[in-house]
């Protein structure tokens, strides 16, 4: 799930720190660590859900020639995350794994821990980000349920409560993968420069 790069800043924080200039690299920077992290764990399967609808081409100039763009519809963001699952369904056999481009280090044992709680029984694998919402979502089959959440919950704290709960009215068993800081603030800036694991060219 993505926003195209140069679309309104999904960082405020960030952006008002960074400028507009930076700003835009900084944000073509994670979708393209994603990108390579979608590449690696999926070859051939990567799918981009972007916004808003004119955001093609500055994807298309991100993505590798084999990644497949589709617009995403639905008003709001549950609407819009259904819609995109429901089609890669419809599209292939499961399981899916929906990324969001929060982190600034992907693994591919993000992609190995939901895999196997998917294979464990799990119906659905979260990963969370530390001050709330998620940068990945994995599921074995369709679970409409999940997504009706109120559309201003994804991306706060509490998103983790509510999904979680959603699975346990649903009678769905979910699988948790370990938290990981996003790339938001300030803060989560000083983090990632004092982490000698991350590349900050």
């Amino acid at each position: 799930m993505a926003q195209a790069p140069d679309a309104e800043p999904g960082r405020p924080e960030l952006a008002g720190l960074l400028g507009a200039e930076r700003n835009l690299r900084l944000e073509r920077l994670l979708l393209e660590r994603a990108l390579a992290w979608a590449a690696l764990v999926a070859p051939g399967q990567v799918h981009v859900a972007y916004a808003p609808a004119a955001g093609e081409p500055a994807l298309r100039d991100l993505a590798a020639d084999d990644v497949a763009l589709f617009p995403q519809t639905g008003g709001g963001a549950s609407r819009r995350l259904a819609g995109a699952v429901e089609r890669l369904f419809g599209e292939r056999d499961g399981p899916v794994l929906v990324a969001w481009p929060e982190l600034y280090r992907w693994r591919p044992a993000h992609a190995d821990g939901a895999l196997d709680d998917l294979h464990a029984g799990c119906d659905v694998s979260v990963g969370l980000v530390f001050d709330g919402g998620f940068y990945l979502l994995a599921l074995g089959r369709p679970v409409p349920s999940l997504f009706e959440l109120p559309d201003g919950v994804w991306g706060r704290p509490e998103a983790m409560g509510r999904l979680l709960a959603a699975a346990h009215h649903a009678g769905l068993e979910p699988g948790l993968l370990r938290a990981e800081r996003g790339l938001r603030r300030p803060a989560d800036v000083r983090a990632a420069l004092a982490d000698p694991l991350v590349d900050c060219q």
